[in-house]
């Protein structure tokens, strides 16, 4: 009998629904949008009117933390938790290979994710139009692919790091602790690294470098995408005022072409985010593959 990884994404994925877990997420998806969106206008500092466009900005806000706690806690035990009970070794005594447990987790562990972020994305349809009217079909698309999209991301660097972890708490630093790092350390670390070889903090203008270093997150890359779909700025949360600008100016990727001395580089352009997103996506399972390749699993 012929197998492959396909096999085991199949498996895994019908083991998650079995198991309940793709419910539970789209359960917690669905809740989340239901109770961000009848309250958008509370997400923005001022007091404004909100539109179909202003409430996705306000989901795409609170969505860049919540979303890739889904991909990460849906796949970050796929394989070491496999390989800490046990049942990887027997999964391995089938006609599988290391590479065929890697990508059919992968994939397994991806439809998990884009199946419970796609419900609620349905979900999140219907409540726009009900309470603030019918939005733009291209700004929804785009918002609704930026979102699956960073849902993709996040669930390579769980399988990837999975995959590189002999012990379950070695999988929550490389994954967990990987995504904390993008929300609370990336941007103060970026501008004491601007500050460290400049001798100032990043200004109204600044190099290239350093926009181009804050982009290679990929929390920056999902926000400047789906700003550009919506036309309309998301911001980060957690904000940190660690930029010396003017009061009067945002720093948002709206913004970014008056801040630049020139054109705006191809890598900075909007569509660059998208390669910002895969590479997370596939580097990290890439990495991984390689360390479980090698890995002693006795």
């Amino acid at each position: 009998m012929t197998v492959s990884w396909v096999d085991i994404a199949r498996k895994d994925f019908e083991d998650a629904a079995r198991s309940r877990m793709l419910w539970g997420f789209i359960a917690v998806f669905v809740a989340f949008l239901a109770m961000s969106l009848p309250v958008a206008e509370q997400l923005f500092p001022d007091a404004v009117a909100v539109t179909p466009t202003k409430a996705l900005s306000g989901v795409a806000m609170l969505a860049q933390l919540f979303v890739p706690g889904i991909a990460l806690v849906a796949a970050y035990m796929a394989i070491v938790g496999e390989r800490r009970s046990g049942s990887l070794r027997m999964l391995l005594s089938y006609p599988f290979s290391r590479r065929d447990v890697v990508a059919g987790k992968l994939g397994g562990r991806l439809l998990v994710t884009v199946t419970a972020l796609t419900i609620g994305y349905a979900v999140a349809s219907v409540l726009v139009v009900v309470l603030y009217g019918l939005p733009d079909p291209a700004a929804f698309a785009g918002f609704v692919g930026a979102g699956v999209l960073l849902g993709v991301t996040f669930t390579g660097i769980a399988i990837g790091g999975s995959a590189a972890a002999s012990s379950r708490g070695r999988a929550m630093t490389l994954t967990i602790g990987s995504f904390v790092g993008m929300v609370f350390f990336w941007k103060p670390v970026a501008a004491g690294l601007y500050h460290a070889i400049t001798g100032s903090l990043p200004g109204l203008h600044a190099d290239r470098w350093y926009f181009l270093l804050k982009r290679l997150n990929p929390l920056e890359a999902f926000r400047a995408l789906t700003s550009a779909a919506l036309g309309q700025e998301v911001s980060a949360v957690p904000r940190f005022p660690v930029e010396d600008l003017p009061a009067y100016a945002s720093p948002g990727q709206p913004d970014l072409a008056t801040r630049l001395v020139g054109e705006v580089p191809f890598y900075l352009q909007d569509w660059f985010s998208v390669v910002v997103l895969v590479a997370w996506g596939v580097c990290p399972v890439l990495l991984g593959y390689w360390r479980f390749e090698r890995a002693d699993l006795g």
